[in-house]
């Protein structure tokens, strides 16, 4: 038996279908005489990548315009730096061009501390041939979102563009220069080097339907009108509800047969009922006022003035609705029903916190339920009653449950001492000789633990890593930074009287007690290592 051409979710991916018209304009920028680099947005599950293995496929075989494709998937390249970052284009790059310049691809060496600048020879030699090599970047988001990278290695690498032996088509899920993670990124020139419009992967257009629906053609399926139009009306033409659809009609008895609406809507039904992850994935990709907007649209529609052209166009670029008139419909029937059954999460949300007064009303709850999930029997009754009295001070006066902070993190240090030193808080000796090797200082009371909660936080720095090899035991990282954070907030607290000038709001204290809650959390889990037996001793 033939196997299943579609292919919902996993780890590979699965061979194009359609898309004619985004191709047709890709290959326009690509084609001419200069041509543009290009950028590829679209949300995630529409195809973004499908869509640039195969232009990196397509433009790689016997291109009259390109010598080479190379495809660099940085979805999934452990990258945590800029030598992380050219480590993987030079290796990819030396890999694209073996079979044709093998010379020139052996003068790349990732692991050579000098490849930018052999980068740049290889370009400036390929470009005196002349040759073009066309770079498919996938998945700008992934590396931004897990990497500290700086604003030198996206010059460095604009410095490369400008090259005319080099073409890049970047995809992302949002505008390149909003990927970014930092200012300073976000101020390098290499973000304006692409085509000002980019190119937009949504839902699938009539033509692209036809396309997805070819496979089922050609194993002899006969495809009424009645059932093309209840596949596009059941899915919007999402593409990951056209494949789920598909894949269960094609292994269906219909698959041989006349298709008709009977069989798409038999089909839709299992889809539904049977694979929520599909609409889960679909639905968490989506910020909550999109997801408000679809759980409007579900119920009876809602008027064109209404909507604001930004909340408009990601409900019709992902095919969930579409404008009649003066009104906006579902267009998305499977959508239309998920969102529907999310209905009343969504109402209890806005009505709970869709307002400033709402907020005020509601955080406090909100957050005691949060102490209820994360603490646990473990948990140390006095952080806990610490935490407790910040969570019910926000009513009253935020500005006392900001001053009552230092308490909570003054009594966290203590816990965190109790676990890693003696009891008579003497430093380990480990600690300050590998403090002293590296040069650091530090604070503390011959050869003891400091009494201020200040100098505390300094010795717990180092003890968890920063600037050194982290020494202790249990304590993480993370807590480390709570209770920085915590103690700074405390200091602050205590000395209101300097900062006449500054309001305690609502807001800005739930804030600090949300983060207090995060350090029971995790100061818990470090805890509770330190109570479980060696797994090394029998």
């Amino acid at each position: 038996m033939t196997t299943n051409p579609y292919q919902v979710l996993g780890d590979s991916v699965p061979r194009m279908l359609g898309r004619e018209t985004l191709l047709r304009r890709i290959d326009r920028h690509l084609s001419k005489e200069s041509p543009d680099h290009v950028s590829v947005v679209g949300p995630a599950h529409y195809g973004k990548s499908v869509l640039l293995r195969h232009i990196a496929d397509a433009y790689g075989e016997d291109s009259k315009h390109y010598l080479t494709t190379v495809h660099v998937d940085l979805r999934h390249a452990s990258i945590t730096s800029d030598g992380g970052f050219r480590r993987c284009f030079a290796d990819d790059l030396r890999a694209a061009l073996r079979p044709y310049r093998p010379g020139v691809a052996e003068n790349l060496d990732p692991k050579d501390d000098s490849i930018h600048e052999l980068l740049d020879l290889v370009f400036d030699e390929l470009a005196a041939e002349p040759a073009r090599v066309l770079v498919v970047f996938d998945g700008f988001d992934h590396v931004l979102a897990r990497a500290d990278l700086t604003r030198t290695l996206w010059d460095q690498l604009r410095t490369l563009a400008q090259k005319p032996s080099l073409q890049l088509v970047a995809g992302s899920r949002l505008p390149l220069r909003e990927v970014c993670r930092t200012e300073e990124s976000r101020t390098s020139d290499f973000w304006e080097i692409f085509n000002s419009t980019p190119v937009r992967v949504g839902a699938l257009d009539g033509d692209d339907l036809r396309a997805f629906m070819q496979p089922l053609v050609d194993a002899g399926c006969t495809i009424d009108e009645s059932a093309r139009k209840e596949v596009e009306g059941s899915t919007g033409g999402v593409p990951l509800l056209v494949c789920a659809l598909l894949r269960r009609l094609w292994d269906s008895p219909a698959k041989t047969s006349r298709l008709s609406r009977q069989d798409v809507d038999q089909a839709a039904e299992a889809v539904f009922r049977e694979e929520p992850d599909i609409f889960g994935a679909l639905w968490d990709d989506c910020d909550m006022e999109l997801r408000a907007d679809l759980a409007t649209l579900a119920d009876a529609g809602m008027p064109r003035a209404d909507l604001s052209e930004r909340r408009l166009r990601p409900i019709e670029d992902r095919g969930f609705g579409s404008v009649t008139g003066k009104r906006v419909h579902s267009a998305c029937r499977l959508m239309q029903r998920y969102a529907s059954a999310q209905a009343p999460a969504i109402a209890d949300l806005k009505r709970l916190l869709g307002s400033p007064s709402g907020f005020e009303t509601h955080i406090r709850s909100a957050l005691e339920m949060r102490l209820q999930q994360v603490a646990t029997p473990r948990t140390d009754s006095e952080l806990r009653d610490f935490v407790s009295r910040a969570v019910r001070d926000l009513d009253d006066n935020p500005e006392l449950a900001v001053n009552g902070v230092r308490g909570i993190a003054n009594r966290a240090l203590t816990l965190i001492w109790e676990a890693e030193l003696p009891p008579d808080r003497t430093l380990p000796s480990d600690w300050i000789a590998e403090w002293k090797h590296a040069g650091v200082n530090f604070p503390d009371d011959r050869g003891k633990l400091p009494r201020g909660y200040g100098a505390q936080c300094n010795i717990l720095r180092l003890a968890t890593g920063t600037r050194v090899q982290r020494k202790s035991r249990y304590v993480t990282k993370t807590t480390c930074l709570l209770i920085d954070h915590l103690q700074s907030v405390g200091d602050f607290g205590q000395h209101r009287g300097d900062f006449p000038e500054t309001h305690v709001t609502l807001g800005f204290a739930a804030s600090i007690v949300l983060a207090a809650i995060a350090l029971v959390e995790s100061l818990t889990a470090d805890l509770q290592r330190e109570q479980e037996p060696d797994p090394k001793v029998v």
